[in-house]
């Protein structure tokens, strides 16, 4: 008798046990913040990404996702390379569902400053440098996929605590969820 359904088959008994997840998660304010790198972008526009990044999207129901119209732009110029003209109505209604589902944050001039002397210690990435100087200052997480980025942070001992790898984003949003879930059948 698991999960005090008998009847129920296995299948409904993973949907009951996810939405047990998802109420524990958001019942009790913890609801993680997270700005998401441009790659996570991608897929609502019809392109395809790493494994790794769809596996994380699946996930973006248990946080509040954050995201920047600089990531907008960056992600439009990938469109302008791959999509064809006659498929960009998948991409207009991938910015209007971005825009809908994910929050807007909008670095302000503290962020563009960090980014900049980012930019000077050696990363010609700003735009990766600006998505992390406003996660460090808005205090929320930075999802991202770019492991020399990374290790750019580290080599320069930037503090990389706010810094997540998809891997590590849906293993501990596994472990979490797991952990309140249990909370709720006891």
């Amino acid at each position: 008798m698991q999960y005090g359904y008998p009847c129920m088959g296995k299948r409904s008994q993973r949907y009951l046990l996810r939405s047990w997840r998802v109420r524990a998660l958001r019942s009790r304010g913890n609801t993680l913040k997270v700005l998401i790198d441009t790659s996570f972008l991608l897929p609502a526009l019809g392109i395809d990404v790493e494994e790794e990044v769809k596996e994380a999207i699946k996930y973006f129901y248990d946080v509040e996702v954050y995201y920047t119209e600089v990531s907008v732009l960056e992600a439009m110029w990938k469109v302008m390379k791959i999509i064809p003209a006659e498929e960009l109505k998948i991409v207009e209604n991938g910015i209007n569902a971005i825009r809908n589902t994910y929050m807007q944050i909008v670095p302000d001039g503290s962020s563009f400053y960090q980014a900049y002397l980012l930019y000077q210690k050696g990363h010609r990435d700003f735009i990766d440098d600006l998505l992390y100087a406003v996660s460090k200052q808005k205090g929320i997480l930075f999802l991202t996929i770019d492991g020399e980025f990374i290790n750019f942070l580290k080599s320069k001992e930037e503090d990389v605590s706010n810094v997540i790898t998809p891997r590590k984003f849906v293993s501990m949003l596994e472990k979490k969820a797991d952990k309140l879930a249990a909370q709720y059948l006891m």
